[in-house]
């Protein structure tokens, strides 16, 4: 007996396959753009030099790993050549926890480099390594995803520690690596604290969605038509204020969590066989995933912005622990 329904899974393949270009893609383009070129045209002229980086932050769900990876592909497609003529590389890690730089050193090796690691090694042994393989593999540089984990519960010390090494790996005198910092806002308190590295790396802010802000608006309804054309459907219906209000408080202002919505909403409606999205297929999409009574959402009940609080939804959505991050 199988699981899998084929028309609910083609249907899910088709709409997560999709990428929808924000206007902060662009931001995030023009940041990559600098950093490599910068490293290239330090690079050609063989001698001594400090990589350059990014700092990008926003609060979780709010796409920046989905944004990042997607133009990493990009990057890494081959067809930007360095001076030494391989082909651009930047490798993700991606810090789940607390970390020591020992540690951190490691999850380098194994998850960005491929290189495992065998017996005992200290933490410098294990970061010449990373140096190492990174230039014999024409790695450029390193995107630290979540990176905000490998900062809490240390000592004032320990933190100045961990951001002259990651200055250190800017400044590597053998191989200079670039570096992508990606986390929540929290990490933007922690790299000013040490000024030179905070002056190496480029800030690119990823925001909530806010309601107030013209271009929001219209952005969330460029979503919306976007991911309901891909399915056929037409979200005419459903395209005013109120309801982006509604759907903004449901998936707590996060963007990732209302590109999950949608998707899961659209599933809904061309299962029922319906030809246009109904505030019935958010809510029954809603409550599935968070866990609430059925027909009780910001899309059924009147009084959505008393009962539902939007940072109340972004807990109660992480609490479902779903398998996706936008």
């Amino acid at each position: 007996m199988s699981f899998v329904k084929p028309g609910t899974a083609s249907a899910l393949v088709a709409l997560r396959g999709a990428h929808y270009a924000f206007p902060r893609a662009d931001l995030l383009r023009e940041g990559l753009e600098w950093m490599l070129t910068d490293y290239w045209s330090k690079a050609a002229l063989d001698r001594r030099f400090e990589a350059r980086g990014l700092l990008v932050t926003g609060p979780c769900r709010t796409g920046k790993s989905a944004e990042i990876q997607h133009l990493l592909a990009q990057v890494n497609d081959g067809q930007t050549r360095m001076p030494d003529g391989r082909p651009a590389r930047i490798v993700s890690v991606v810090l789940a926890g607390s970390l020591t730089w020992k540690d951190l050193g490691v999850h380098t090796l194994r998850e960005g480099l491929q290189m495992p690691t065998r017996g005992k090694m200290t933490q410098r042994q294990i970061w010449d390594l990373v140096c190492f393989q990174a230039r014999a593999q024409g790695v450029h540089g390193i995107h630290y995803d979540e990176c905000q984990h490998i900062f809490p519960k240390r000592s004032a010390e320990g933190r100045a520690m961990i951001l002259d090494s990651f200055k250190s790996l800017l400044k590597n005198p053998d191989w200079p690596l670039m570096l992508i910092l990606s986390g929540v806002d929290e990490l933007v308190g922690h790299i000013n604290t040490e000024e030179q590295l905070a002056y190496l790396l480029r800030p690119i802010a990823f925001q909530e969605i806010s309601l107030a802000r013209a271009e929001d608006q219209a952005e969330l309804n460029a979503l919306c038509f976007a991911y309901a054309d891909r399915a056929g459907l037409d979200f005419s219906g459903l395209a005013a204020l109120d309801f982006f209000r509604r759907l903004a408080i449901a998936c707590g202002h996060r963007w990732g969590l209302v590109i999950e919505l949608l998707i899961e909403a659209c599933v809904e409606a061309t299962q029922a066989g319906e030809r246009d999205p109904l505030s019935e297929h958010f809510c029954r999409a809603f409550t599935a995933r968070t866990g609430l009574s059925p027909g009780y959402s910001p899309f059924s009940v009147e009084e959505y912005e008393r009962l539902f609080k939007g940072e109340n939804m972004f807990e109660l959505w992480e609490r479902q622990k779903a398998p996706e991050r936008r």
